[in-house]
């Protein structure tokens, strides 16, 4: 894995931390000395950042770095710093936080692991799909701005309006282009007791965790997964179920807001600025028809997603039992709320931002090599500095 490590990025630290727990089976699940990992893991990041600093500096010391770099390289420092002061402290002795960032930064867009960007671009429906839900809460946002203009609304509803769609929106998005949970190549099964065996997915050839199922069209197995969704052009999974429920509760919420606003204007306002032209009443009538089929669609859904955080069992899982009639041998536990939207601040809870998890291998249902590596190099410094104390 150093080979690999030599051509990652050094400044890729500023990806969202989580914390994790110190695993017994660590030093022997990889078979590598202590000392030989720990120096190889420094020897290699350090030789790395002195050759970036020689490049990007001269002898006396001027950036050579274009503005563009500079300004990038600035706002990514910013980010840096900002990210770190919503997070919980480590208080458990056992967790420790994993600050390095192990995602692809390739500037390509798709489903594979090397990508940069998660988009599925395989699925035409579902991308027509998706543009068309854009395209209808905008067209919203617009009919209450014409209402605005005209006189028949006051601007602070329109405004609240427009908040909750737009809150809607960016859920929408965060969901399309958020991993839903893909299982790494490099996946190892977590420790568990009484367990013989660990599945594998015969199409990817790796480990496939526990409510993992694999997705024909993103082609990733999907930690957690509950469906594919086309309205999403993606699948929603233990990686943007969060994004995916904010999505529901915004657009119910607009939806249930503009029927309320078109009904108490059409049977308890009998002035002169709640007459509308023709123009205006068929603009009312669309969407009043989109808002009541969105409030319905997304009530169902809703009740859908809440039912399988309580019970456990994703939607495709639910399906399965119900076709093969073992429903009754189910001993799915209920999934923790901070398992889907985080363990940060309660106000992030109704933010369409990553959640941070306390334990995101156990989330995943799954750890990764590289991982462990980081660790057993951390445990090797640790013991290190702990005999040179004691000498």
């Amino acid at each position: 894995f150093s080979s690999q490590q030599q051509q990652q990025d050094p400044y890729r630290n500023n990806h969202p931390r989580h914390h994790h727990q110190q695993y017994p089976y660590a030093n022997q699940a990889i078979d590598i000395e202590d000392g030989t990992s720990s120096s190889g893991s420094a020897s290699t990041n350090g030789s790395h950042n002195n050759n970036n600093h020689s490049n990007n500096h001269n002898e006396n010391g001027k950036d050579r770095r274009s503005w563009t770099r500079k300004v990038v390289g600035t706002l990514n420092q910013e980010l840096q710093n900002s990210a770190y002061k919503v997070l919980p402290p480590v208080e458990d002795e056992d967790t420790y936080e994993d600050v390095f960032n192990d995602q692809p930064w390739n500037w390509t867009f798709g489903t594979k692991e090397d990508d940069g960007v998660w988009m599925n671009q395989t699925d035409r429906a579902g991308t027509i799909m998706a543009a068309m839900v854009w395209i209808l809460i905008l067209y919203s946002i617009g009919t209450m701005m014409v209402l605005v203009q005209q006189g028949h609304l006051p601007m602070y509803t329109a405004c609240l309006y427009a908040t909750v769609a737009t809150m809607a929106l960016a859920s929408h998005a965060k969901t399309t282009f958020t991993d839903p949970g893909a299982v790494s190549c490099s996946a190892v099964p977590l420790v568990t007791k009484n367990v013989k065996f660990h599945p594998m997915c015969s199409i990817c050839q790796s480990y496939k965790p526990k409510y993992a199922h694999h997705c024909r069209i993103c082609n990733r197995c999907i930690t957690r997964m509950d469906h594919h969704c086309p309205w999403m052009n993606n699948c929603v999974g233990a990686g943007n179920l969060k994004h995916f429920t904010l999505f529901l509760a915004y657009t119910w919420l607009g939806s249930g807001m503009a029927l309320t606003i078109f009904g108490i204007n059409y049977f308890f306002c009998a002035a002169e600025h709640c007459e509308f032209t023709v123009l205006e009443i068929q603009l009312v009538r669309a969407m009043s028809g989109i808002s009541l089929c969105a409030w319905m669609f997304t009530s169902s859904m809703l009740m859908s997603v809440i039912y399988g955080m309580i019970t456990g069992v994703g939607t495709i899982d639910r399906l399965k039992k119900k076709a093969t009639n073992t429903w009754h041998l189910s001993d799915e536990e209920g999934i923790p709320f901070y398992d889907v939207f985080g363990s940060g601040p309660f106000y992030t809870w109704f933010l369409p931002t990553d959640p941070f998890f306390a334990d995101y291998d156990r989330v995943m249902g799954y750890a990764t090599t590289q991982r462990l590596l980081r660790e057993q190099s951390m445990e090797a410094r640790k013991r290190q500095s702990e005999s040179r104390a004691e000498i």
